[in-house]
């Protein structure tokens, strides 16, 4: 009897003592981070698929994680600034409600530590390494 005991409050120990030090180095893992969903495989790709005129194309979506919680996101040619929160592997970002979020909210959904899924769609955003976003 006195085994089970024992063993029950290892195992209390290890389970109360897991769940308060997840939560941060979760909410660290995205923090000064940024990562892309390219529409095009690469920057010669994205270049020949310029229009003849004088306007220029995005080649890509981005989102930029900051400290205390700030994000910017540019899903056509502005940048969003907002806030994030997480939620388990779900990442809520909030921002005015504007024509490109009309609700104000987007979430993604962390696949691993280089992958983030925007939900509404259905598209992978990859971390981005270095300064460049074609690696």
């Amino acid at each position: 009897m006195k085994r089970k005991i024992t063993i029950a409050l290892a195992l209390l120990f290890l389970t109360t003592a897991c769940s308060r030090v997840a939560p941060p180095a979760k909410d660290n893992m995205l923090k000064n981070k940024s990562f892309v969903y390219l529409f095009f495989s690469t920057e010669k790709e994205c270049l020949e698929n310029q229009p003849d005129d004088d306007f220029f194309l995005n080649c890509h979506q981005q989102v930029d994680f900051y400290d205390n919680n700030v994000v910017e996101i540019m899903l056509t040619d502005i940048i969003w600034r907002g806030k994030y929160e997480m939620e388990g592997n779900t990442v809520i970002l909030t921002f005015e409600p504007s024509y490109e979020i009309p609700d104000g909210e987007i979430l993604f959904e962390i696949l691993n530590p280089a992958k983030i899924l925007k939900t509404d769609n259905g598209t992978v955003w990859k971390k981005i390494s270095g300064n460049s976003i074609w690696k």
